[in-house]
């Protein structure tokens, strides 16, 4: 009897711990899964909050690729707007006038340009009756040169020449021309590059009621000084139309001079009354449609010389 009981006890013990173990594992496995859960959770909100506090990253636009002909077009066009808006401003001469059908061939031309006349001479002793009635206009007063035969045309303005025969000359010029205003050289590489004789003519030539404008047929020209010592503006030519003789090279220095007027926002070219020259201009008009063709006394800040 007593070996029965203690079997019994024996075997009642051992299936109370192994149910007691049963919930040990059970109970440990539930506190797994209830302390896991949460950090889990807090794991997944840390990440979420962390990627939400990453700055956004803007995906880059694709750029149209760049075409080299429609840049070119563009710079075009902003030429276009920028001459429509502001165009330059173009002076022609036109030189050595000493007949009435040269005046007629600038006038055919209907063409903004300033005749700039021939006191009396070889070619005509009257020239200056082409003034009369004339509102825009210069007379193309001779100079010294280095050409012996440009030399010959009747006085010419010489470096040996005394300051009253400069004077004088200048007091003559103003009765053949009552009304003239504006004065350029023919010639006068020598005269020119004279500082002393050139002042004496410049203050000559202002006392008398008169501007002048330099042609620059010589680089060593002291007109631009003197102008500066008399407080004057320097007006000057910027390049001849026609040293040679051709259509084509004088319509090429046409299209030149409209560029250096809408570079430089005015300018002042120089040509000569030659068939070809007439014809260029003729064929320039549709260039000179990007600037505005003026007389010289048209011009504002010349008129207050």
């Amino acid at each position: 009897m007593r070996y029965i009981l203690a079997i019994f006890f024996l075997l009642l013990s051992f299936g109370f711990a192994s149910e007691v173990e049963v919930v040990e594992d059970f109970s440990s496995n539930s506190n797994i899964e209830t302390i896991q859960e949460p950090q889990i959770k807090q794991q997944k909100t840390l990440k979420v909050n962390a990627e939400s506090q990453k700055p956004k990253i803007q995906k880059k636009k694709k750029e149209p690729k760049k075409d080299k002909k429609n840049k070119i077009i563009s710079h075009q066009k902003l030429n276009k707007k920028f001459t429509k808006s502001k165009k330059g401003i173009l002076v022609i001469i036109i030189d050595d006038i000493s007949h009435r059908f040269q005046l007629n061939e600038i006038k055919n031309l209907h063409i903004k340009i300033t005749p700039s006349i021939f006191p009396p001479n070889q070619m005509n002793m009257q020239s200056n009756l082409l003034a009369k009635g004339l509102k825009h206009y210069l007379i193309h007063l001779p100079l010294e040169s280095h050409s012996k035969a440009m030399n010959r045309m009747h006085k010419t303005l010489f470096t040996y020449y005394s300051k009253k025969q400069i004077i004088n000359r200048v007091k003559e010029i103003r009765r053949l021309f009552p009304n003239a205003k504006y004065v350029n050289n023919h010639t006068g590489s020598v005269f020119c590059a004279n500082y002393k004789k050139s002042k004496i003519l410049y203050k000559a030539l202002l006392d008398n009621g008169f501007k002048f404008v330099d042609s620059r047929t010589t680089q060593k020209t002291k007109f631009k000084k003197i102008a500066k010592e008399f407080g004057k503006r320097y007006v000057k030519n910027d390049m001849f139309l026609d040293n040679r003789l051709s259509v084509n090279a004088t319509l090429n220095q046409i299209k030149k001079a409209v560029y250096l007027a809408k570079h430089n926002g005015f300018a002042i070219v120089i040509g000569h009354p030659h068939p070809t020259t007439f014809k260029a201009l003729k064929l320039a008009k549709k260039y000179l449609k990007d600037v505005e063709v003026k007389y010289l006394d048209e011009v504002y800040w010349f008129k207050k010389l």
